[in-house]
């Protein structure tokens, strides 16, 4: 898995995880015949209304130039639909008006109507992957070259537009273009909150300027972010983002300076995590740094992968050697709900399943009871870890012991924390005890570790 790079330091071949992260964030079925089918139906529509010819209505955005994802935690999708279809004397608003008047008419799209500044949405039905939309521009011809079209804002002027020439400007970057502005705005979307995000067409540019011609996909994401980071790090306002199809336009007129400077922290913790995923020799080491940055589209070895396994827990206290009986009675009931605190300033927290994906060393994980009870009840933790490392540190553990904080002070009893530690597959679970009796017990919850420099050994 690993090899030898060109200045004798190991490098890692990720190509297969990054094919994963790639077709794991790409719109798939049904989203992509449910957006044809919306953008056939629409152009159609448009072509017959405005009696334009069928090349007036085209796409423009991601969809168009290749760079679509999808969204993150069921937000949105979408597809951009340009309408030359505007006379030359037509104002902004009376061109969206008569646009919103047109679909209206129809019963096909009047109840799906949502008003935007600078384009009339139609909106359709949220499903799997998250709510879709449809965003329809109407434009005019300006008779010149550059910019070929204008296009209108609600209550303002119309803007030169050259939405065709971008897409093709786009598709000329060619695949690996295409593959790290995918990766880049995956990134934003899990790192910058909905609105501080850097605009896609803005990050679409800056990548071109910066994106080195390398094959290999986590080398080139980690020069880029580089890149990316020492061309705007001494700047405390956004620069003049130029249309690379139309220089007239600063693509970044609307940035703020406490977006553009968001971007930039979040730019900054991206290197590290980059340089920490590029300079390892550890493959776990450096998928988890990748899943850091990219969120849990990017896979991770598995624990059959890295030969795992979970091996006996006869070193774990039992309940009768504290002097308790077991009663389970069924009007008790106690799960584990596990998360994974994650981030350089551990600022989210990241659903962590039972014998989920392998969670690297020196992670924090929370874990929480849900309980039903009729009565009051002590709650109490165990944790048993099994493998090789922890028995030589000394670390089996498999005490019954109150919920705590990483520093061992108490927590609400229902709540526990765990620092991750040793290669191995662990476990945890909660006893509900009442009187001295054990009246229910959680399911045993598996937690697959792997730490630098300790391959998994009984």
């Amino acid at each position: 898995m690993a090899e030898q790079g060109e200045e004798g330091e190991m490098t890692l071949d990720l190509s297969a995880y990054f094919e994963r992260f790639l077709d794991n964030i790409s719109l798939g079925e049904p989203q992509v015949s449910r957006m044809n089918s919306a953008a056939n139906t629409i152009s159609a529509f448009l072509v017959d209304k405005c009696d334009v010819p069928t090349e007036n209505v085209f796409l423009q955005g991601s969809y168009a130039n290749q760079t679509a994802i999808e969204p993150v935690d069921g937000g949105d999708y979408d597809i951009d639909l340009v309408s030359i279809c505007v006379e030359p004397d037509v104002s902004c608003d009376e061109a969206l008006s008569e646009l919103e008047a047109l679909f209206r008419s129809d019963g096909r799209f009047k109840d799906r109507l949502k008003r935007k500044q600078p384009c009339v949405r139609l909106e359709y039905a949220e499903d799997d992957v998250g709510s879709f939309h449809v965003d329809v521009v109407p434009v005019r011809s300006t008779g010149n070259t550059t910019p070929p079209l204008e296009a209108p804002r609600r209550h303002e002027d119309w803007r030169g537009t050259a939405p065709a020439e971008y897409t093709d400007w786009c598709r000329q970057q060619g695949p690996l273009y295409r593959r790290t502005v995918m990766t880049m705005k995956r990134w934003r979307d899990e790192q910058q909150s909905v609105r501080n995000a850097i605009k896609s067409i803005v990050l679409q540019v800056l990548v071109s300027g910066c994106m080195p011609q390398v094959q290999d996909d986590a080398q080139r994401l980690a020069l880029t972010i580089q890149a990316l980071h020492g061309s705007l790090s001494q700047l405390t306002v956004p620069p003049v983002v130029t249309n690379p199809v139309l220089p007239s336009e600063n693509l970044a007129r609307s940035w703020s300076v406490e977006s553009f400077l968001s971007f930039v922290k979040e730019l900054a913790e991206a290197v590290e995590w980059s340089q920490t995923a590029t300079a390892t020799s550890d493959l776990v080491e450096a998928a988890d740094a990748w899943r850091e940055l990219l969120g849990d589209d990017f896979p991770i070895p598995e624990a059959e992968q890295l030969g795992l396994e979970l091996l006996d827990i006869n070193h774990a206290e039992t309940p009768a050697q504290r002097g308790w009986t077991e009663a389970i009675d069924a009007r008790y009931r106690v799960t584990i709900v596990a998360s994974q605190q994650r981030g350089k300033r551990q600022q989210t927290r990241r659903p962590l399943e039972h014998n989920g994906p392998t969670v690297f060393q020196d992670h924090k994980l929370h874990f929480k009871a849900h309980i039903t009870a009729p009565n009051h009840v002590e709650v109490w933790w165990q944790v048993a870890n099994t493998g090789g490392h922890a028995r030589s540190d000394g670390g089996l553990r498999g005490e019954i012991f109150k919920g705590r904080d990483l520093n061992k002070r108490p927590t609400p009893e229902n709540e526990n924390w765990e620092s991750t530690k040793y290669t191995g597959s662990h476990l945890i679970r909660v006893l509900l005890v009442r009187d001295r009796q054990v009246v229910a017990e959680s399911d045993w919850f598996r937690v697959n570790i792997w730490a630098r420099g300790h391959s998994f050994h009984r």
